[in-house]
């Protein structure tokens, strides 16, 4: 669900908002969310290393951008 999740943020983001940029961070070791966002065309931007603490030690944040010009919805309409 995750990645059908992201598709709908970016529309809602793009077309019903009309922003240019969206920009997600997330943990490092969350390779589900890292997945998602990269099906949906999200590029991978930079790592806040040692950035977020979790449960009692700094863990590194992955930063991911998405260009309105560089997004393509889905053949569902979102």
């Amino acid at each position: 669900y995750g990645t059908d999740v992201v598709a709908v943020l970016c529309h809602y983001g793009f077309v019903v908002r009309g922003l240019q940029r969206l920009q997600i961070e997330t943990l490092s070791d969350n390779a589900a969310m890292l997945r998602s966002a990269e099906r949906n065309g999200f590029v991978r931007e930079g790592v806040l290393r040692s950035s977020a603490w979790v449960m009692g030690e700094f863990l590194d944040e992955v930063l991911l951008g998405l260009l309105v010009q560089d997004w393509k919805p889905d053949s569902k309409g979102r």
